[in-house]
């Protein structure tokens, strides 16, 4: 009698053990789901704007303003160089040579537009990238909430040295969460990939295609910065000035160019790797 007595208490605590193991779990779920919402309501607060649509009217409206601030960077930075070139006597020559810089200045006025376009025609033509959509949950939650608490942790310590370091870490924060919430933006898709060769390559290559996504928008910073710049140099040092022209006026140019055929080497490298490494499995399917 006291065995079954025994039992049936042996068989009462683990059913009292069951129910508090399953509450406990349950609760652990509903916080755990409660997390979940809070996170996604972070993200999509700053995500889930028109962000793809005020990136091309910004896009837009910076193309058409360049080719005038590029102009007036090298007209400034030839004028900057004349006034300074006699004030020293130079040589005539020299002048000549000068005004010579405006033809170059020209071709960039015409060309910067069209370059910014041929480099974002990577994105906005190309295939897109894929990653798991799992792993861009992780990148975002990880790059983007932490990287702003990061920003707001530095700015707690109340350090004047530190304010640019946290402002950068804010800053591409929001970067992430926007590209990674909108990923089109940057010519990505949320899908699984067909090889690891595929998703290492996505990886890699998605800081170059933020960079890419933005270039419009960052040449056109460069090129207001340039000109204010070059204007406050203006006044202390005339050939500091003259080159700070000179770099606005060709750099829209330039740099498009010099990321297409970066871009273009990186992909062609990638390209003839993926070749040489599927070699083997088509050797052994052609056995078989």
């Amino acid at each position: 009698m006291s065995d079954e007595n025994a039992n049936v208490g042996e068989t009462a605590e683990s059913t009292e053990n069951t129910d508090t193991s399953k509450k406990v779990t349950e609760k652990i779920s509903e916080y755990s789901g409660k997390v979940d919402a809070l996170v996604e309501s972070a993200l999509g607060f700053i995500g889930n704007r028109p962000w793809d649509s005020w990136l091309d009217t910004a896009n837009k409206y910076i193309s058409k303003f360049l080719p005038a601030a590029i102009a007036l960077a090298g007209v400034l930075a030839c004028l900057t160089c004349l006034i300074t070139m006699l004030k020293n006597d130079a040589p005539f020559s020299y002048v000549v040579k000068t005004l010579f810089i405006l033809v170059p200045v020209r071709f960039a006025m015409h060309l910067a537009p069209k370059a910014l376009a041929l480099t974002r025609s990577f994105i906005e033509k190309g295939e897109p990238a894929v990653i798991r959509p799992e792993l861009m949950y992780i990148m975002k939650v990880i790059c983007g909430i932490g990287g702003i608490l990061l920003g707001v942790y530095l700015l707690l310590d109340f350090d004047k040295d530190l304010v640019v370091p946290a402002i950068v870490a804010i800053i591409f924060a929001v970067l992430m969460i926007i590209c990674l919430e909108r990923p089109g933006i940057v010519g990505v898709k949320p899908d699984y990939p067909a090889n690891c060769v595929e998703e290492v390559i996505a990886l890699v290559l998605f800081p170059v295609r933020v960079l890419i996504a933005l270039l419009t928008l960052l040449i056109g910073m460069a090129a207001v910065g340039g000109l204010v710049y070059g204007i406050v140099l203006w006044f202390d040092d005339g050939l500091s000035a003259a080159l700070a022209f000179g770099t606005t006026a060709l750099v829209p140019f330039v740099v498009p160019l010099i990321v297409y055929f970066i871009y273009l080497v990186v992909m062609f490298t990638l390209d003839f790797y993926k070749a040489i490494v599927s070699i083997p499995r088509k050797l052994d399917e052609m056995k078989k």
